[in-house]
């Protein structure tokens, strides 16, 4: 595995994909070549000290051997400086970083799970992967769901897309855990079905609990509050079940969910 390298990545595209999302593709050889579908990179967004941190983003596709593409929402004074960067900048960016996603195995049946703007790394491994794909997303509204280009490049990678809105303004009306245990219930589904997951900590801890009650296979990408990204200043720990932690950045951000001590589990909340 190449070892990890702290370079500098020359903006190609930037631009406005709805919903207060942007698109953003970078020249990165190094990243396009090593990365695997559920690791991220840290970027620097401003040349000052303001902000002092790096922020993480998840790989949302690879499109070549030389670039890499990543889609965030604006939410915080980070990404606010991040989508004012037009093309032809550079950003000082670190990564690939942190543990994938285990590759679905031949006849395998994927059920991603992204709850709100969690769906860049599940997009990846869903374009990564010619199996029969099912994708559920979920969101509080219609208007918080990936925008309509993201679907679409979802539904060019998946056998159907799954949605649902707790207020009903788009897709099924309630919570997308409900359509993922309906989706799983079905005979046939749970010998071949594995989950891969990324969202809100509740979220997470429900499509746990219902692959658990399936005894189908999980694997979810936690979103941590992180500083390094290298595992050094361990603000990322998540508790395990088998005692002790793990960090996000480092033996994760992707993680067997039976492992994680889903009790412990503390929900985040922060802007980028």
């Amino acid at each position: 595995m190449p070892s990890i390298k702290l370079y500098k990545a020359t903006i190609l595209s930037h631009k406005t994909a709805g919903r207060g999302y942007y698109r953003l593709v970078l020249k990165a050889p190094a990243a396009a070549t090593a990365a695997v579908p559920g690791q991220f990179v840290m970027l620097r967004v401003s040349e000052g000290l303001d902000p002092l941190l790096a922020r993480p983003f998840g790989i949302f596709s690879v499109p070549s051997k030389t670039t890499i593409e990543i889609v965030y929402r604006v939410v915080g004074r980070g990404t606010m400086l991040l989508s004012r960067i037009e093309a032809g900048h550079e950003l000082v960016m670190l990564g690939p970083l942190g543990k994938g996603f285990p590759a679905p195995e031949k006849g395998a049946i994927p059920v991603m799970v992204a709850g709100g703007s969690g769906f860049p790394p599940l997009h990846f491994l869903a374009e990564q992967t010619d199996l029969r794909n099912h994708v559920f997303v979920g969101a509080g509204n219609k208007e918080c769901l990936p925008p309509p280009a993201v679907l679409k490049s979802f539904r060019a990678h998946a056998v159907r897309i799954h949605v649902a809105t707790e207020d009903g303004s788009s897709g099924k009306k309630g919570i997308i855990t409900d359509l993922v245990s309906a989706f799983l219930d079905a005979p046939g589904r749970r010998q071949n079905a594995v989950v891969y997951a990324c969202g809100p900590h509740a979220m997470l801890a429900a499509v746990s609990r219902i692959a658990a009650e399936h005894s189908i296979p999980c694997y979810v990408s936690m979103e941590e509050r992180m500083a390094c990204g290298l595992g050094a200043c361990m603000g990322c720990s998540i508790p395990q079940k088998a005692g002790g932690y793990k960090r996000a950045c480092k033996e994760g951000p992707v993680f067997d969910s039976r492992e994680i001590e889903w009790a412990e589990q503390v929900p985040v909340h922060f802007k980028r």
